[in-house]
């Protein structure tokens, strides 16, 4: 695993023996892992990309680049669906984790949506918005949570997504113990997670640089969240948890999560789709 240091950072190509536990103890510790030139990622990409010229009639570098193109918000919605529905990205991706030299037999994985980001001077559409800057596991409550984070065309700084990495593992104030997942599927609540309810110092926020056919890797521990930019921006992603990574691994510990419910229905097996938990 040959891996390039930059800060927070690393950028990581495919090798013959890949390990994956390396991998893991990076992303555990709060490292945000940058992996590149893998032709299985690359597969996953192109075919998301047939399915929205498919539907949309255009390409998605057009969609990104031109403001003007307005599609309409149940479109996106139904598009959105079919995204999560399909099996021959799920399997794409499961070849993605193969390449990583993950134990596809202890591998639970959330549904591959696509986020449709607006532009600064648009507002959000379809299912996920952009979202203030929050931990993944305080709504999962599952600290052992790896975040794929897949743009599907090139991101400057400015309409990357941000990391507060700072607060890896300090307490921030949020909102963790109002939030419920069934009251925002009813439409009580605005946001699809919870959210923090403190004011950051701009310095602390990071963001990076990133390229067609890469990816973000980082825990879902970490503090992120949605920038917007004059372009509009699309991606897709996924988040994973492997049951022996509890028992082996260092995790990041729960400093300030007061949302008790386990979502263990989110995530399914590789293998034959049982839940990650049933209760």
């Amino acid at each position: 695993m040959k891996i390039k240091k930059q800060n927070i950072f690393e950028k990581f190509h495919f090798v013959d023996e890949f390990d994956s536990n390396k991998l893991k103890t990076s992303v555990f510790k709060g490292k945000i892992l940058i992996p590149h030139g893998f032709s299985s990622l690359l597969s996953l990409i192109i075919e998301v990309e047939k399915y929205f010229f498919n539907f949309f009639n255009v390409s998605i570098n057009e969609f990104v680049k031109d403001n003007s193109i307005i599609l309409e918000e149940k479109e996106i919605i139904r598009f959105q669906k079919s995204i999560k529905q399909s099996k021959l990205l799920y399997k794409k991706f499961i070849i993605f984790l193969k390449d990583l030299n993950f134990d596809i037999y202890d591998t639970y994985c959330d549904q591959i949506t696509i986020r449709f980001s607006p532009s600064i001077k648009e507002r959000g559409r379809g299912l996920l918005k952009p979202v203030k800057p929050h931990r993944d596991t305080w709504a999962s409550n599952f600290q052992h949570q790896i975040n794929w984070w897949i743009p599907l065309h090139d991101l400057s700084n400015t309409n990357s997504i941000f990391f507060i990495p700072k607060y890896f593992t300090k307490k921030v104030k949020n909102n963790s113990k109002e939030w419920n997942f069934e009251l925002f599927k009813r439409g009580y609540i605005n946001t699809s997670t919870p959210i923090s309810v403190q004011n950051f110092n701009l310095v602390d926020y990071k963001t990076k640089k990133i390229n067609y056919g890469s990816a973000f890797c980082f825990s879902g521990n970490h503090i992120h969240g949605s920038n917007l930019g004059n372009f509009r921006r699309l991606n897709i992603e996924t988040r994973t948890l492997c049951k022996k990574d509890e028992m082996k691994f260092d995790l990041p510990k729960n400093v300030d999560n007061n949302n008790l419910v386990e979502q263990g229905k989110w995530f399914k097996s590789l293998i034959d789709s049982k839940f990650y938990k049933s209760d």
